[in-house]
């Protein structure tokens, strides 16, 4: 039998295809791996209201026009005033063809952005899992372990002089706050990159490993509230009585949306079946291993990028205690397991043939999409 030969148009979208999953074998190997586990565990504790693989499509579907909107601005208003064109239009157009919209990039992006609210969603569905397989029983540890590393007291007494100010405190917030839009933006830029493939999937499988193994494994084994639950997981006297009522105090006159967020989480720890960004848990602090491979990112692409990161994870690291979501040590190993599941994911990518071609030189693999620009 005679088949028709393909045009040369379907060929290329076939070759670019073939090329963004074997780019993306090992990242999209580690999700579905994690969604049968989830799923078998969901039956195992008859959690099946706990599952979901959609909970973050919606979120997702409304946040990536957004930060699409806000890249094209971004873009024109520094070619206008960087670059200045003597004919803009024509150079936009041409911008966005043959730099910005190019097959390699979209190709490349669209299959991190096809599963990365399946994962997201699955990854809320096991944190609120985690008191079914393994109920708060380490915050009192926790808290000694800061004490018995922070010269007798707790971290958040000693910061209390410096950050312990209404406006610093709401200001503070708002870099905690902005974690979640920082991410997003890290995730559009890293989809999009085709400036170096290797690190590119570092960071990505990095991240799915980090959230997994970090946040969901070490998070049950050593399951643990937070100093705003202190008092409730624990029964015993609560020492950080002083500052969840100080930032209480401060939320009645400025914004400090970090104290209707945990009242609202413990609401929701409450209710049976799993909702956006539900789930408690402490150990480690996840918004600093991620903040920390932010950083680990940047500092390999630009110094200027490298610390403007490093400073975001230290305010983050500060937050996550001032603002009572964690204990010190969960910030600590939240930062080193993530340093570690970096260079991991490193090791591991440079044995891969794949990503070993970019280095060599030799042509196939990536080296053409790695070859274009940003």
């Amino acid at each position: 039998m005679h088949l028709p030969a393909m045009s040369p148009a379907l060929a290329a979208v076939r070759t670019r295809v073939g090329q963004a999953l074997r780019a993306h074998l090992w990242f999209l190997l580690a999700i579905a791996a994690y969604g049968i586990a989830l799923h078998v565990l969901a039956v195992r504790l008859d959690a099946r209201a706990n599952l979901s693989f959609s909970l973050y499509a919606p979120v997702f579907t409304l946040a990536m026009p957004v930060f699409a909107v806000v890249f094209v601005v971004g873009r024109v208003f520094y070619i206008m005033v960087a670059v200045r064109p003597r004919r803009l239009t024509r150079y936009l157009i041409a911008d966005f063809r043959d730099t910005v919209l190019t097959p390699e990039r979209l190709f490349m992006a669209l299959p991190v952005f096809l599963v990365l609210p399946v994962f997201a969603s699955m990854f809320t569905s096991v944190k609120a899992m985690i008191p079914l397989l393994q109920p708060f029983a380490w915050d009192t540890t926790f808290a000694t372990w800061d004490q018995a590393l922070h010269g007798g007291r707790a971290p958040w007494e000693w910061l209390q002089p410096v950050l312990g100010h209404p406006y610093v405190t709401s200001g503070l917030n708002v870099v905690y706050n902005a974690w979640l839009i920082v991410m997003y933006g890290v995730w559009m830029w890293q989809a999009f990159s085709t400036r170096d493939a290797r690190l590119r999937m570092q960071f990505f499988l990095a991240f799915v490993v980090s959230w997994v193994l970090l946040g969901n494994v070490v998070a049950t084994l050593l399951s643990s509230a937070g100093p705003c639950y202190f008092g409730r997981v624990t029964g015993a006297p609560d020492p950080y009585a002083g500052l969840t009522a100080y930032l209480r105090a401060v939320s009645a006159h400025l914004p400090v949306w970090s104290v209707q967020t945990q009242e609202m989480l413990w609401r929701d720890s409450l209710k049976p079946g799993v909702e956006l960004g539900s789930g408690i848990s402490a150990m480690p602090s996840m918004h600093v291993a991620t903040s920390v491979l932010f950083a680990l990112l940047g500092w390999r692409v630009k110094r200027r990028l490298g610390i403007a990161f490093t400073v975001f994870a230290v305010l983050v690291m500060l937050g996550s205690v001032h603002l009572a979501w964690h204990y010190a040590v969960d910030g600590y190993v939240g930062a080193a397991g993530a340093v570690a599941v970096w260079y991991a994911i490193g090791w591991f990518l440079s044995r891969d043939a794949f990503f070993r071609v970019e280095r060599t030189g030799r042509r196939g693999g990536l080296v053409e999409v790695a070859a274009q620009p940003g």
